[in-house]
C-alpha cells in the first residue's frame, strides 16, 4: 500500500492524521492496520460484484454476509449501518482492521455532500470508543455508484476536516483507491485541499471562504463547471441558554415548550428556529457554531428524531463538544415513545426527562425542572 499524501491536523484533543493512499483494502499490510474498514453495500446484498472490496475479501475467506447475519450493532432504520463483531483474532492478523463498518445508502441517487454526510454520521457514532478510532476506507461511491472523483473527494475531505479539526477522537483516516486511474484523479484533488489549508477553521467566516475556494478551484481545473453561488454569510456569534434540537413534525409540541420556558423566564436566549440557517454544505459548520456557543443542548427523542440527518448531525455536534469539554452538555427529553425500533444507544444511554406522547403536563414539569 502506498501513500500518496498525507495532512497533519494539529489540535487541542491531539493531533490526527489525514492520509489519501493506493492499494487493496483485501490485503492491508501491518503497517497500516487499523480499527474499523468503512464500506459500502447494497441493501441486504453481501454478494460482491466483480471487480467490488467485498468480493475480494469473500475471494480471501472474509464474508460479510456472515458478518451481516451476527451483527453488534444494527442502524439500518436511522443511519443505513451496521457495525461488525470484533474478526477473530487470526482474521484480524490476516486482514489487519477488526471490524467493519458496512454503509447500505440504498437505491437513491444522492449528491456527493449528502453521501457523504451520511457515511459520516455513522463513523461519528463509533468514534468514541478507544478500539474504534483508526479508520480505513474507499472513497465511496466511486465505484459501482459511478459518482466522480472530483465531485465526491472534495466533499469528502470537507468533512473528515471539519470533524477531526473539532476533535473527534480519531488518530487516523485513510482514504484508499484501487487503481492508477483512480489515483491519477484523486491526488489532484488531495493536493490542492492541501494548499488550502492556510486559513484558519475556528473563523467561521474564512471557513465558509476556505471551502467555497476549494470546490471553485476544483470544480474549475478539474471538471470545467461553473463555479459555485456563494452561500450566505453566516450571523454573528451569540451565547445561548439553550439549543433546541428535534425533528420539525413535532415543532407544535416544542414551540409549547419554548412558549412555558419563555413565560417563566422571558431573558432566556434560546435557538429553537433554524429558518436563517442556509442549506447545503455549510449547515454542519453553523449548526456546530450555535451549539458551540450554547450552555445546554435539549434533545426532544422521538422515532422521527432517529430518522431525521439534521437531528443526528446536531446530536453528533453537541456530542463532540461534551466529550471536548468533558462535561454535561445535552439534556435529553423524551417526547414520543420508541415502539417498533429501539432508541439507538448513542442516545439512549442518558438520562431523560419523560414527556411522552407529547403531554402538556408532562412538558410543564419538564419547564419546572430545567428551571431549577
Amino acid at each position: 500500500m502506498k501513500l500518496l499524501s498525507q495532512v497533519n491536523i494539529e489540535r487541542k484533543q491531539g493531533n490526527t492524521v489525514l492520509q489519501l493512499l493506493q492499494g487493496d483494502l483485501s490485503s492491508v499490510p501491518a503497517e497500516h492496520a487499523t480499527d474499523i474498514l468503512v464500506m459500502s453495500a447494497f441493501p441486504n446484498e453481501y454478494i460482491g460484484l466483480e471487480g467490488s472490496l467485498m468480493l475480494a475479501l469473500q475471494q480471501k475467506g472474509l464474508s460479510v454476509d456472515a458478518m451481516a447475519k451476527d451483527k453488534e450493532v444494527n442502524l439500518l432504520d436511522q443511519l443505513n449501518c451496521w457495525l461488525s463483531k470484533p474478526l477473530s483474532q487470526t482474521d484480524q492478523q490476516q486482514f489487519n482492521f477488526k471490524r467493519v463498518l458496512c454503509f447500505e445508502p440504498g437505491e437513491k441517487i444522492k449528491e456527493p455532500d449528502e453521501v457523504v454526510s451520511d457515511i459520516f454520521r455513522c463513523i461519528n457514532t463509533f468514534a468514541y470508543d478507544e478500539d474504534k478510532n483508526s479508520i480505513i476506507m474507499p472513497i465511496i461511491a466511486t465505484g459501482y455508484q459511478k459518482i466522480p472523483m472530483h465531485k465526491i473527494l472534495p466533499a469528502l475531505l470537507q468533512a473528515a476536516y471539519f470533524w477531526l479539526q473539532n476533535g473527534l477522537p480519531i488518530n487516523v483516516l485513510k482514504l484508499v483507491v484501487h487503481s492508477q486511474e483512480k489515483a491519477d484523479a484523486a491526488l489532484p484533488v488531495f493536493t490542492e485541499f492541501k494548499k488550502s489549508l492556510d486559513l484558519n477553521p475556528d473563523d467561521f467566516d474564512k471557513q465558509s471562504t476556505f471551502w467555497q475556494r476549494i470546490k471553485n478551484t476544483l470544480q474549475k481545473k478539474l471538471s470545467g463547471t461553473k463555479p459555485i453561488e456563494t452561500p450566505a454569510k453566516a450571523s454573528a456569534k451569540k451565547r445561548y441558554n439553550y439549543f433546541l434540537s428535534y425533528a420539525h413534525v413535532h415543532s407544535k409540541d416544542v414551540q409549547y415548550f419554548v412558549d412555558e420556558l419563555k413565560a417563566k423566564n422571558n431573558a432566556l436566549n434560546i435557538f429553537f428556529d433554524k429558518d436563517s440557517i442556509p442549506a447545503g454544505g455549510l449547515w454542519i459548520q453553523m449548526i456546530s457554531s450555535a451549539i458551540q456557543q450554547s450552555d445546554k443542548v435539549l434533545v426532544f427523542l422521538s422515532p422521527d428524531y432517529d430518522k431525521s440527518p439534521v437531528c443526528w448531525d446536531e446530536f453528533q455536534c453537541a456530542k463532540l463538544m461534551e466529550y471536548n469539554l468533558k462535561k454535561s452538555i445535552i439534556q435529553t427529553i423524551y417526547l414520543y415513545g420508541h415502539k417498533e425500533t429501539p432508541m439507538p444507544l448513542i442516545m439512549g444511554i442518558y438520562s431523560y426527562i419523560d414527556c411522552r406522547e407529547g403531554n402538556p403536563e408532562k412538558i410543564d414539569e419538564c419547564v419546572a425542572q430545567l428551571l431549577k
